[in-house]
């Protein structure tokens, strides 16, 4: 799978969820789109990836 322009491997199963967690991310400030298609936060748990997916995760930061 590639994550942000870098490819990883991953565990069989391994949700959206899942891999928010290995990242250290905080799910309540980031944004996740897998092929294309942003995933509802409600869905992160019950999104399964696949080995050719491609992950974009956006980070938002506070500033001023």
């Amino acid at each position: 799978m590639i994550v942000n322009g870098k490819k990883m491997s991953l565990n069989q199963n391994t949700t959206v969820k899942d891999l928010i967690l290995k990242l250290n991310l905080n799910p309540q400030t980031i944004v996740v789109e897998v092929n294309l298609n942003i995933i509802p936060k409600d869905k992160y748990d019950s999104t399964n990836l696949h080995e050719n997916d491609k992950v974009e995760i956006i980070n938002f930061v506070g500033g001023g």
